[in-house]
């Protein structure tokens, strides 16, 4: 069997289960790498070029720790992922920084462009396309949009991104949190999700008591609702669901919001002073937390206590 690696980072946390049921409907063995840790981390910081933000450098991370273990690895390029929409120019690079630091191994790019589906046949790989029979590459592809739709469906009845994947792939259905107390907790997608970049932010807060709300779990039509009135639409896909997931989080009454960001991120730059000022402007509780490669565990725990602390005081004398 032909094995292709899929890197767990980037984009991995929206569409990995989809390329991994493709992958395995046509007749190839996907490879996820395994968690971000330190020497993946390591790794992926000496391989990048300069000025390139952390959850790259974490991709490229992954990449090298798959090359040596598969025949090829799966590449997104995307321009965009919604009609007239877009995503970090980074993106449209990342196959090219991948093979800087895996050198002549092989490479298959995934293209989403400016409207091309994600799904599309235009955007499979071309050797793939050209590869395999029109029949197959169709059944796979509809299986794979099958998964992906339940996956969000998942994702939007209040599940974490790796609770819907252990929901799909083995039938568990996690323990819905009970509680009378949440929280906001808003970023891309690849700094929520990857538990070593945001050091376990999510276990502390459920930890601590609180039921976390995260971007995912609001639908698309949700979030054209709540920023219709903007008087100019945001163009980058992601900052769209941050900013509408901020407004909608508030309206559901949480108690404060956490943005974790990664610092060096062009479009974050625009959308967390978007956040703040509405953030100030309605009185909600907020706390940006910017990660690299040099994030200290004991720094960013330290300043999230606080946080919690002010949180819980706030509701103790009934301010909130």
């Amino acid at each position: 069997m032909i094995k292709i690696g899929i890197p767990r980072a980037l984009l991995y946390y929206w569409y990995g289960l989809a390329w991994k049921t493709f992958l395995q409907e046509i007749g190839l063995t996907p490879l996820i790498s395994g968690p971000t840790g330190k020497t993946i981390l390591n790794a992926g910081v000496k391989a990048a070029v300069d000025g390139v933000c952390l959850p790259v450098k974490v991709f490229l991370g992954h990449s090298l720790e798959l090359i040596t273990q598969c025949e090829a690895l799966l590449i997104p390029r995307f321009v965009s992922i919604c009609k007239n929409e877009y995503i970090c120019p980074k993106f449209m690079g990342l196959p090219e920084m991948t093979r800087q630091a895996v050198g002549k191994n092989q490479l298959l790019i995934w293209k989403s462009e400016k409207n091309c589906f994600w799904g599309s046949i235009k955007a499979l790989p071309q050797e793939i396309s050209t590869g395999y029979k029109r029949k197959t590459i169709k059944k796979g592809l509809k299986k794979a949009e099958e998964v992906l739709t339940e996956y969000h469906r998942l994702l939007q009845r209040g599940l974490l991104p790796m609770e819907a994947e252990v929901t799909l792939l083995k039938g568990i259905t996690p323990r819905t949190e009970k509680s009378s107390r949440s929280i906001g907790l808003i970023g891309h997608p690849y700094c929520l999700y990857d538990s070593y970049l945001n050091l376990d932010t999510i276990d502390l807060l459920r930890n601590k008591g609180f039921k976390v709300l995260v971007p995912e779990m609001f639908s698309r039509r949700q979030l054209e609702i709540e920023l219709a009135d903007l008087s100019k639409p945001l163009f980058w896909t992601l900052g769209q669901r941050i900013l509408g997931s901020f407004r909608l989080m508030w309206k559901q009454g949480v108690e404060g919001v956490i943005y974790l960001s990664a610092f060096a991120c062009g479009p974050e730059a625009l959308i967390g002073e978007l956040v703040k000022k509405e953030g100030k402007a309605v009185g909600m509780p907020l706390l940006q937390l910017d990660l690299d490669e040099h994030s200290g565990e004991a720094g960013v725990i330290t300043r999230m206590e606080a946080f919690l602390d002010l949180l819980s005081r706030k509701r103790r004398y009934n301010c909130v």
